[in-house]
């Protein structure tokens, strides 16, 4: 079991995407799912600050 969280370029976790006991088996469909759906909404959000979907990160 995981937990996972998307990080901002800032470090901060994004609202809402706290992941607790991810089973290992679907830790990667989980991360690909914030790197690639949430990140960019997001970034989008906060454009007008600067950020970007590819600074991004999943911890």
């Amino acid at each position: 079991m995981q937990d996972i969280r998307l990080l901002d370029p800032d470090g901060y976790t994004v609202p809402g995407t706290v992941q607790i006991n991810v089973p290992d088996a679907n830790a990667e469909k989980v991360r690909d799912h914030l790197l690639n759906d949430v990140a960019p909404q997001h970034a989008k959000d906060w454009a007008d600050f600067g950020y970007d979907a590819r600074n991004y990160r999943v911890a």
